[in-house]
């Protein structure tokens, strides 16, 4: 009898927790067949290709590169900010191409005022040091005639985007002065 009671109560419980449903009138629709059954051609359309991005290829450094990333930061302090003390200054770069003893790199160089932001071209003297560094003028005009192809058409990537990076970088080793630039970071291999 107290299981008949409990079952009675509990049915009671849960239909009055169950919210009640109204059915919603129904509109009725004729549907009448057309009277014409059109022709309908399809036209193939041809797939759109996915939007191509640049493939930027980083070139590591070889080790006479990371060991002397002092140098080249001098170097290219001279060169790109050349009427500040280099101790004055830091800089970031990546290489881009490197033919013979031409090595190409987008650099990125900083003073507590000032900053520089191009492509240049670093001459190596046969044991890896450097010779000199070739900026090119302000405008296109030089580009042609001291950058390959290949390497030009890599520029667009560090004018809006890559360049910031390097140059957030720079922001955080004046706090860690003692830190190599991200070139030399990213050859040294992790633990």
């Amino acid at each position: 009898m107290k299981k008949a009671l409990l079952s009675v109560f509990l049915a009671g419980v849960l239909t009055a927790c169950t919210p009640a449903v109204t059915p919603i009138p129904m509109a009725t629709f004729t549907i009448s067949p057309p009277t014409s059954t059109p022709k309908m051609e399809s036209t193939p359309v041809p797939a759109s290709p996915m939007p191509t991005q640049p493939i930027i290829l980083m070139i590591t450094p070889d080790p006479i590169q990371v060991e002397r990333w002092r140098e080249y930061q001098t170097a290219l302090a001279k060169s790109l900010l050349s009427h500040l003390p280099p101790k004055e200054v830091l800089c970031e770069w990546e290489i881009l191409s490197q033919v013979d003893h031409k090595v190409y790199v987008w650099a990125v160089c900083k003073s507590g005022i000032e900053s520089s932001s191009t492509p240049v071209v670093i001459h190596l003297e046969t044991d890896g040091s450097i010779l000199s560094v070739e900026v090119p003028e302000p405008g296109l005009s030089d580009y042609p005639k001291l950058f390959l192809t290949d390497v030009q058409e890599k520029f667009t990537y560090y004018r809006y985007g890559r360049a910031k990076e390097m140059s957030d970088h720079i922001d955080w080793r004046w706090t860690h002065i003692d830190e190599p630039p991200l070139i030399v970071l990213s050859a040294t291999p992790t633990p």
